[in-house]
């Protein structure tokens, strides 16, 4: 018995030493301004990129500029892209008349139908309200998600300042306020 608890403590001690120095990124639980790296700054234009939309007409991301975009990637399969869809829902209702807007691009999914389903179909409660998506999906490919900015690894946003350009990559499941300031920020220049 006082072998097992010796081994069972000396075990916690090692994970506690692991923990300290190798510093793992739980981001899906993180509520700070950096999110522990989950949050990147990011500088570059946003690359021409031409979108199927759920209705089949092809939307030009350039005709955005002049707004504030979230570009979220994401499934119908992933649970954590599932779970940001209410904050989505509500950042759209909060800042469109300010100018800005998410635009949803649906990569790596069983095809048009089940997004369309998803989209159109599915309702989510939103600070008591049951709403349905009130954003634009558009139907992405690894390519065109990668040319946008999307290393993989979802859910993931990009935050795309009026002039066009990106400015911040958003990696995995975060609170509502971390897209909130970095929105409200941008929306102020």
């Amino acid at each position: 018995m006082r072998k097992a608890l010796l081994l069972l403590i000396l075990a916690a001690i090692c994970v506690a030493v692991a923990f300290r120095f190798f510093h793992p990124d739980f981001s899906w639980s993180a509520d700070a301004d950096d999110e522990h790296g989950a949050v990147a700054e990011m500088d570059q234009p946003l690359p021409h990129t031409v979108l199927p939309s759920l209705s089949g007409e092809w939307v030009d991301l350039s005709a955005y500029k002049g707004q504030v975009v979230l570009l979220t990637f994401w499934t119908t399969w992933c649970s954590g892209c599932v779970d940001e869809v209410p904050s989505f829902i509500h950042l759209q209702q909060e800042f469109a008349a300010k100018g800005f807007t998410v635009v949803a691009i649906a990569v790596g999914d069983n095809g048009e139908e089940s997004v369309d389903s998803f989209v159109h179909k599915r309702q989510f409660n939103v600070h008591g309200d049951s709403v349905s998506v009130n954003y634009p999906v558009l139907m992405g490919t690894q390519e065109s998600a990668q040319k946008l900015g999307f290393e993989g690894g979802l859910p993931a946003s990009i935050l795309v300042s009026r002039d066009g350009r990106e400015v911040k990559i958003f990696r995995g499941l975060l609170s509502e306020p971390v897209f909130t300031r970095a929105i409200q920020k941008l929306l102020k220049n």
